[in-house]
């Protein structure tokens, strides 16, 4: 009787990879080459959203502590024609790419941005003392994948853009931020089922934090990352990204292995077992 119920449960997950990826198009976190400096770095990173279908919203930083948002869509057969307006960034207003499944996102100057698959070390702890950027939600977040991250734009000034997952598909939010010194964090969080206006409280360092009514914070670092990078490289704390950076004897590409990478390699193992097996029972 249990093979029965573990080729189940496979199918199960195999399907809720094909939906995931089959009703995201274009949707993920994305590595621009143009502005990648290094896996300690946030700088590079455009993360998109679907939502509403068809239509795209970005959340991005060029230099890992400065963050803009942009529209899109997408169109074309299988949907993978990736327009993007640039033009608040200074580019072209209707810029497209074409998008592979999984793979990258290429674009007609020969620019061609990467699918991150997992989390880097750049995750472990965003610097940056202000309310935008990546926050962690510990209601959902999952080591080694990008479920509870948040990641906040404040493009225009006191506009609030938001992009961020739940359970590995990726949505988006808007809102705005009020008060002295914008710590009164607004979100319309009806898109998601949730209130039409929560705000939330941003405290700056030393807690750098996003508290909700109902008790939930958000935060800048995430002890389970920083706690099993101290262990992996001879104790201590993160305090900065800047006491991460690859050393040159690393640049090869003989960094050892995080710990996101690594639990995202076992999953992905785990599932191919899996699949075999449904194919073999």
């Amino acid at each position: 009787a249990a093979r029965p119920v573990r080729a189940a449960s496979a199918r199960a997950l195999l399907l809720a990879a094909i939906l995931a990826r089959a009703s995201s198009h274009g949707a993920g976190v994305w590595r621009d080459p143009h502005h990648y400096r290094s896996d300690s770095s946030l700088a590079g990173l455009r993360f998109i959203s679907e939502s509403p279908p068809h239509e795209l919203n970005i959340v991005g930083t060029d230099d890992g502590t400065s963050w803009w948002a942009l529209k899109g869509r997408c169109s074309g057969l299988g949907m993978r024609n990736i327009t993007i307006d640039f033009s608040p960034k200074g580019g072209p207003s209707d810029a497209t790419g074409r998008w592979a499944p999984g793979e990258t996102i290429t674009w007609p100057d020969g620019n061609m941005w990467a699918l991150l698959a997992a989390p880097t070390r750049a995750f472990l702890l965003d610097a940056a003392d202000d309310h935008t950027g990546v926050f962690f939600d510990p209601h959902h977040f999952k080591v080694g994948t990008f479920r509870g991250m948040r990641f906040i734009a404040e493009d225009p000034p006191h506009v609030l853009k938001m992009v961020g997952s739940d359970d590995g598909t990726f949505w988006f939010l808007e809102g705005f931020c009020t008060g002295p010194k914008m710590t009164s964090i607004h979100f319309d969080f009806s898109p998601k089922g949730g209130p039409k206006e929560l705000v939330g409280k941003w405290a700056p360092s030393p807690a750098r934090t996003i508290t909700w009514p109902d008790g939930n914070v958000w935060s800048k670092a995430v002890p389970e990352l920083q706690a099993s990078f101290a262990v992996r490289h001879g104790g201590g704390t993160v305090p900065s990204r800047a006491r991460v950076e690859p050393s040159p004897t690393h640049a090869s590409g003989s960094l050892p292995l995080s710990l996101p990478v690594l639990v995202a390699s076992v999953a992905m193992l785990a599932l191919a077992v899996a699949v075999r097996r449904v194919i073999g029972s």
